[in-house]
């Protein structure tokens, strides 16, 4: 895995989300990119982190920043609306 600083300056990476399809991939977090909902966001195991981060039904305002615990990642996220900056692993 990367270190947190490299994480941090988007050294390890970048995928640009948009649209209400579900987007997979190994993400550590991600930057609200337009004001966003996020309707789902699955961890490594296939199960549902939206609530334990917060994020149920919570719009999430241009420039927040959303991470997870270093030992978890991000495997899959779908919005309703709006579009954020995805950082991988």
């Amino acid at each position: 895995m990367s270190s947190a600083t490299e994480f941090m300056a988007g050294f390890t990476g970048s995928k640009v989300i948009s649209g209400t399809s579900a987007v997979t991939g190994k993400f550590r977090g991600f930057v609200v990119n337009d004001d966003a909902n996020v309707s789902a966001i699955l961890d490594e195991n296939g199960s549902s982190i939206l609530t334990s981060l917060g994020l149920s039904g919570v719009t999430l305002r241009s420039g927040a920043f959303i991470s997870v615990s270093e030992e978890k990642i991000i495997t899959s996220i779908t919005l309703t609306s709006g579009s954020v900056i995805a950082y991988t692993v």
